[in-house]
């Protein structure tokens, strides 16, 4: 007798052993169910990842928006700045306040001289007031006449 055509022996089908023998479809459905659900959680996953691309990529948009609106106010205040500093814009806002400009008085006047490392410049009081000498010869006659 072909042993592949029936089993003589009661207990290679698992009757005795109390072990109930899976049909090979249940398996089968139990396989495709996981590689179905695995492919199906890769889909949701690259789903949402295109979402977040997405919302990151109008974020982006947004603020280089904002990055050329602040660019263009920087220049518009570059622009005004300039204006402000321009010299008709001064004479205007001195002609408009009175603000007849003088001749400067001498007393306002500092001079300051530079003579061989001394730096002279004159005290409020008049005279000549000396500050530091910093030649390299006063240096040497101070430590000792190295």
């Amino acid at each position: 007798m072909n042993k592949f055509t029936k089993k003589t022996n009661p207990s290679e089908d698992g009757a005795e052993t109390g072990r109930k023998q899976t049909p090979w479809v249940a398996g089968l459905i139990f396989k495709m169910a996981l590689i179905m659900s695995i492919i199906f959680a890769a889909f949701c996953a690259r789903l949402h990842l295109n979402d977040k691309t997405e919302q990151l990529a109008r974020e982006a948009s947004e603020i280089r928006k904002q990055i050329e609106e602040k660019q263009k106010e920087i220049k518009m205040k570059e622009f005004e700045l300039a204006q402000l500093k321009s010299r008709d814009n001064i004479n205007a806002k001195i002609r408009e306040h009175n603000l007849a400009l003088r001749a400067v008085n001498p007393s306002q006047v500092r001079h300051m001289k530079r003579f061989e490392g001394q730096v002279s410049t004159p005290s409020l009081y008049g005279g000549d007031t000396r500050v530091a000498d910093t030649s390299a010869n006063a240096m040497k006659t101070s430590a000792g006449g190295i």
